[in-house]
């Protein structure tokens, strides 16, 4: 007997995510309980984000962040700090999926051996999947784009407008090292603080 996930309660989806990111099988929680494996390892990403989330130190006047005076001052996730949240070329769609919405982006850089070889959107996923949604098992690679702006953390900041107007994402570069991401979200937020 199968139970319907949307019964379920949020202390005990809470106990089965605990016991999951506690190092349980998912697979084995999952039949016990009843559910599909897929949906407990959904809720324990989702919970593990919140947990990340809860535990961020937010970025504000009295944080202790390194200042540069350029385009790696205005990426929320620094890459080179481990804060980028990635998908791999091989990874299955469907898992790319769940990253995008634990972590609350609708995009992500995708890396193999340390180099970003492209980007995945929501876009990009939908229209991969639309009409098919066994193609949310194929790989990354894809539905992912190949064509990248990069911009060098010495560019800049209004090197960014003609990328978002593209309705891009600029990734910054220190020579061929993967910096980060840099959203129209994140250079509003940086405008916003250096307001008076």
């Amino acid at each position: 007997m199968s139970v319907v996930a949307d019964e379920w309660s949020a202390p005990r989806k809470a106990a089965l995510v605990v016991e999951v990111l506690g190092g349980g099988d998912a697979a084995a929680i999952a039949a016990r309980a009843g559910l599909r494996r897929e949906q407990v390892e959904a809720w324990a990403a989702t919970g593990l984000a919140a947990l990340e989330q809860a535990l961020r130190v937010p970025d504000g006047p009295d944080t202790a962040r390194v200042r540069h005076g350029d385009l790696r001052d205005l990426i929320a996730h620094p890459h080179t700090q481990a804060a980028t949240v990635t998908a791999a070329p091989e990874d299955p769609l469907h898992l790319a999926l769940q990253r995008m919405r634990a972590h609350d982006v609708s995009q992500l850089p995708v890396v193999q051996e340390g180099r970003i070889v492209g980007l995945l959107d929501e876009s990009d996923l939908l229209l991969h999947v639309y009409g098919d949604a066994a193609r949310f098992d194929d790989p990354v690679a894809a539905a992912m784009v190949d064509r990248l702006d990069k911009l060098p953390h010495t560019a800049p900041i209004e090197a960014l407008l003609p990328v978002f107007g593209r309705g891009h994402v600029a990734i910054v570069m220190e020579g061929e090292q993967f910096l980060g991401l840099v959203t129209r979200s994140d250079l509003l937020s940086h405008l916003r603080q250096r307001q008076p």
